[in-house]
């Protein structure tokens, strides 16, 4: 009886929803917590903003994130010309907020922008 019981209270839960993995994109349009944005020389690039994705990068890792990182010019949303290191984009911006608080200790300048990554 009492497997029955678990069997039909899982069923009435519904699905079970996957999470995704952290500082991986979860989709090209959303809330994103940009946890740095560099000065890249109008998209030239420059060792300066190398050397700060790293060590954002570094920070990130050390609260358990992996942070993703682009030219800013491939999000509408986000100022050109600078190298961004970012978690996201999260669908709600709940989700954002949460991923900001949980990364938070290890990148403290970290903040939330909405806008749509156009990728490769």
């Amino acid at each position: 009886m009492r497997g029955f019981l678990t069997l039909a209270l899982l069923a009435l839960a519904g699905p079970v929803q996957a999470q995704p993995m952290r500082g991986v994109p979860l989709a090209d349009e959303g809330w994103w917590v940009v946890l740095g944005s560099f000065d890249n020389n109008g998209g030239s690039g420059s060792r300066a903003a190398d050397a700060a994705v790293a060590r954002v990068r570094r920070q990130a890792q050390s609260c358990g994130e992996n942070p993703f990182n682009d030219v800013s010019e491939k999000f509408s949303g986000l100022a050109p010309g600078f190298d961004v290191s970012v978690l996201g984009a999260y669908p709600m911006l709940e989700r954002a907020e949460a991923a900001r608080s949980r990364v938070g200790a290890c990148v403290p300048g970290a903040y939330i922008r909405r806008a749509r990554y156009a990728g490769e």
